[in-house]
């Protein structure tokens, strides 16, 4: 009873996914389309595209996480790569928004406290993500080698 529900719910989330990816797409299309001025133009097309971008590969790797789940298989070597990409991923994404909140001070030179915060938050969440994607990695890594030697002996 317990693996079908987990089957139930990881397809469910793995349908989330793949839905949200395929709607971010045609978004980021429209964009340029609304945004009017120069500077907000170039601004999406140098930081906000490749953080899009970023986060796409960021839920493709848990759509393969997912695949691994609805085969009642989480402890391989696979996932532990799969979450390793995904933490490397977000500090990629980390550093991005600290460039776009340089960018801001630094050369926009808007001191408006509400963009600062956002920024810093988002700088802040995606290590935070890092660091808890590179937790699990070690944790799914340690499990792996203790179902491996299991198998092993048996």
């Amino acid at each position: 009873m317990q693996k079908s529900n987990n089957q139930k719910v990881g397809k469910i989330i793995k349908i989330i996914l793949i839905i949200g990816m395929i709607i971010s797409i045609p978004i980021m299309g429209i964009i340029p389309f609304l945004l009017k001025h120069s500077i907000s133009l170039i601004h999406s097309m140098l930081i906000i595209y490749p953080n899009g971008i970023l986060i796409l590969g960021i839920i493709w790797e848990f759509v393969k996480l997912f695949k691994s789940l609805e085969m009642n298989n989480p402890f391989n070597r696979d996932n532990v790569k799969i979450l390793k990409d995904a933490g490397t991923i977000s500090y990629i994404m980390s550093v991005l928004w600290f460039i776009d909140l340089l960018d801001l001070l630094l050369i926009i030179k808007n001191y408006y406290i509400n963009y600062i915060l956002v920024l810093a938050f988002l700088v802040l969440l995606f290590i935070a993500i890092g660091i808890s994607l590179y937790i699990l990695s070690a944790l799914f890594k340690q499990a792996t080698d203790y179902k491996e030697e299991n198998d092993l002996t048996i």
